[in-house]
């Protein structure tokens, strides 16, 4: 056989659509599968502490009584 007689046979077999279809979906499902393969979950962030703030300190008694007293009026 001779190439002049092979082009047209490959010309034809290559262009038709459904190989070129099945061509697609090959590499399609490939690549999807290699996807799956090297898929690796990403860890999860660490969640953050709510702290709650400290209650205020007590006043010592001496504040407290001076705070209460209120000024005499004249």
């Amino acid at each position: 056989m001779n190439f002049e007689y092979i082009f047209p046979i490959l010309k034809g077999v290559l262009l038709n659509p459904f190989v070129i279809g099945t061509a697609i979906v090959i590499i399609l499902y490939c690549n999807f599968m290699g996807y799956v393969a090297r898929y690796r979950k990403k860890p999860p962030k660490p969640k953050k502490k709510v702290v709650a703030a400290p209650a205020p300190a007590p006043k010592p008694e001496s504040e407290e009584a001076e705070n209460s007293s209120e000024p005499e009026e004249e």
